[in-house]
Formats: structure tokens, C-alpha cells, sequence
């Protein structure tokens, strides 16, 4: 008996063996190809024709991203240029695209936290990246105002003390990170939301998420600007002066005194959660910006860096009770 061409079995094998072989001609054809570690990858979600092709492309073969992995290490070959991007992922982007050598600061300066991220870590503490003034979580969204304070700190943009609230519509003198956004403006390397003709709008949207690719553009955007600022750094280990912890009620030592310029870190080694801030309470407006504005919980850290000489007290917002005195010098 002869069985009708459709239903046969060769003919389904033969189509799915053919549409097998040519799947990796059809991601050549639309996904963008790279060289990571000397592999050959498809980025299947990155179209060549996309706006932001050319920036991923640069930034894999330059070892600054590299895509996404399976459990095993494998890469998946998925950018996910539309994701949100990380505190983690933005930190890493950014401190290998201005040249750190991550690893060497990893092994010198305790990062504090157990993450995949930490060598990173280790780069801002010892580099006193901004960012560490404020409550920060490695693997929540970061904010495109917390990305352009990660690419000033790494690449050692000289940014005013305060925004002059003239570049953007929504970045104002109280912006956050708004300084960091201007000085990127400033020189070319973000220029702010265009509207639907592609005119520049006038907005930067600070507090917005941001995505992948948009990170990976101003990357490569300050990479050309700025070259590669952290290539031959060197890290110094912080000394254990400068770490001021809170245990059983009470912080120790009760009173530190450092250098000019000096990041001093608090440290939670209690079981619960406290809140450092600048003296007097509610209002904590003896050193503004000395306030950590959210709790640190048991295990955690929060740091600031002292560019004012006096004599700095400061308390638990929590338990006003506890509380310790910081000399700048």
C-alpha cells in the first residue's frame, strides 16, 4: 500500500533535519554575531539592523558583556537588550569598560558581600564611587540617574557639586545624581529622550529604569570620551580605622577620627536593622547627605565619603539613644 506524500515519515524526518541545519543560518542572517573569548556567538535577540547592534557588538569583543549564561556557566547566546539592568550588571559594565582590573581589586579590598558581583564591588569601595552614599540592592533595577553616577565615578568625571538645573527639563537642583547626569551631557555621551521624530525632548527621565542596551551605549559612549581611566590603577586595602560598627546597642568606636576625603563605612553586626544619620534627629541636617535614608539590615553595610573637616555627630534614626561622633581632619 502506498502512503499519501504528506503523512510520510522520511519526508517529515528530511524537513526537520533541513529546518534543524538551517537555524544557524537564519540567527547568522538576523542576530549579531560576536567573538567572546575567542567563540563564536549569535546574539539571536539582537537584530543588525537594531539601533544598538554596533555598541553590543564592541562591548562583547571588548570583554565588557558577555550575555547571558545558563546554570553551567554556557552562554545562551541572549543579550536581552530590552531587560531592565541591575545594580550588579551596570556596575560590572561599568567598571570594565573604563579598564579596572576588577579581579586584582577583588583580591586586595574586602567588597563586604557575597555576590557574583563583588570584585565590582571592591572597584567602587576603593574608588569611592557615589553610589555607595546611598541605599543601593546589587540585583534590584537600577535607575538611569544611579548609572550615570557609576560611569562618572569610574571613568573620574570631573562633575559640579550640584546640578545647575538648566540641561534637562526634569533634572533639578534636588535631583538625584543629577550632577553625574549633567557632566555626561556635557560631554556628549547621553543626550537625553527623543520623542516619536526622533527631536530631542528635552527630558532625562533620572528616576526611570534603564535598559541593556541603553547601558551598553553609554559605555562605549565614555569609553571614546574618556578613554580608559582605571587601566593600571592600583587598589589600596581601606584600613580597618575606617569601618565603624554597631553591635550589642552601640557603635564602635564611639568616636573615629579620619583624613579629609576619607570613606568610612558602618557596619551592621547586630540582628537588626539600623538607619545612620547625620545629627540632630528627625532631621539629619548637620552634614546633609550624611544619611543612609533607608534601613541597613543585619549583615549590611552603608558608606559615605567626608569632604567636610569638623567634628560630625550622628546617631540611629531608629534608636536615636545610639549614636557616635565622626573627626575630619
Amino acid at each position: 500500500m502506498i502512503v499519501p506524500f504528506p503523512h510520510t515519515p522520511m519526508r517529515t524526518s528530511f524537513f526537520a533535519a533541513s529546518a534543524a541545519l538551517l537555524m544557524p543560518f537564519v540567527a547568522n542572517a538576523f542576530g549579531l554575531q560576536v567573538i567572546i573569548n575567542g567563540q563564536s556567538v549569535v546574539f539571536a535577540d539582537v537584530s543588525q539592523s537594531s539601533w544598538f547592534a554596533s555598541y553590543v557588538r564592541d562591548a562583547a569583543q571588548a570583554g565588557i558583556v558577555n550575555g547571558y549564561m545558563d546554570a553551567n556557566g554556557r552562554l545562551t547566546g541572549k543579550f536581552g537588550p530590552e531587560n531592565n539592568v541591575t545594580m550588579a550588571e551596570a556596575l560590572k559594565i561599568a567598571a570594565e569598560s573604563a579598564g579596572y582590573d576588577a579581579q586584582a581589586y577583588g583580591a586586595v579590598v574586602d567588597s563586604g558581600v557575597h555576590h557574583w558581583a563583588s570584585v565590582y564591588v571592591s572597584v567602587a569601595k576603593a574608588e569611592h564611587f557615589d553610589f555607595l552614599n546611598h541605599p543601593y540592592r546589587l540585583d534590584r533595577p537600577a535607575t538611569r540617574g544611579e548609572v550615570a553616577s557609576m560611569f562618572t565615578s569610574a571613568f573620574r568625571v570631573t562633575i559640579p557639586d550640584t546640578p545647575s538645573g538648566t540641561t534637562f527639563k526634569d533634572v533639578q537642583l534636588s535631583t538625584a545624581y543629577g550632577a553625574s547626569v549633567e557632566a555626561l551631557a556635557r560631554d556628549g555621551v547621553v543626550s537625553g529622550d527623543t520623542n516619536v521624530s526622533g527631536q530631542v525632548a528635552g527630558t532625562y527621565r533620572p528616576s526611570a529604569l534603564i535598559n541593556r542596551a541603553e547601558v551598553v551605549k553609554i559605555a562605549m559612549g565614555a569609553r571614546a570620551t574618556y578613554d580608559e581611566p582605571g587601566k593600571g590603577r592600583t587598589p589600596e586595602q581601606p584600613t580597618s580605622s575606617n569601618v565603624v560598627t554597631y553591635a550589642n546597642g552601640g557603635f564602635g568606636p564611639s568616636v573615629l577620627t579620619v583624613p579629609l576625603g576619607t570613606m568610612v563605612t558602618f557596619r551592621n553586626g547586630s540582628l537588626e536593622s539600623i538607619w545612620v544619620a547625620s545629627n540632630p534627629h528627625p532631621t539629619h541636617t548637620d552634614y546633609p547627605g550624611f544619611d543612609s535614608k533607608a534601613n541597613i539590615a543585619a549583615g549590611q553595610e552603608y558608606s559615605f565619603i567626608f569632604t567636610q573637616r569638623g567634628t560630625w555627630g550622628y546617631h540611629n534614626h531608629l534608636n536615636p539613644t545610639e549614636g557616635g561622633t565622626i573627626v575630619v581632619q
